[in-house]
């Protein structure tokens, strides 16, 4: 277990990092009160929000995130499950592409 948080956390350092370079701000979120809330909330000036949950590879949603996630989606957020830096990378390079 100690292993899949560390390479969680590689993940997410490196999503993060690469998100501040293209000018993304963002945050580490948390319900009070509630679990399922998604890791980091990535926020620009011109109003966009990306949310992701990161995992390590072999890592799964538990049953409070997938129910996050799904509300998340059903009611337009861009929320995403990243279990490794290029696809995390990817969710970035794809805004600057529109």
């Amino acid at each position: 277990m100690q292993d899949r948080v560390q390479i969680e956390a590689v993940i997410e350092k490196a999503v993060c990092e690469y998100a501040q370079r293209r000018g993304w701000r963002q945050r580490k979120m948390m319900f009070v009160g509630r679990r399922g809330c998604p890791d980091r909330w990535f926020m620009r000036e011109d109003g966009q929000l990306v949310i992701i949950e990161f995992k390590d590879p072999n890592g799964k949603l538990s049953a409070a995130q997938r129910k996050e996630v799904r509300w998340l989606e059903q009611n337009g957020f861009n929320v995403h499950v990243i279990d490794n830096v290029e696809d995390g990378m990817a969710v970035f390079d794809a805004w600057d592409q529109e």
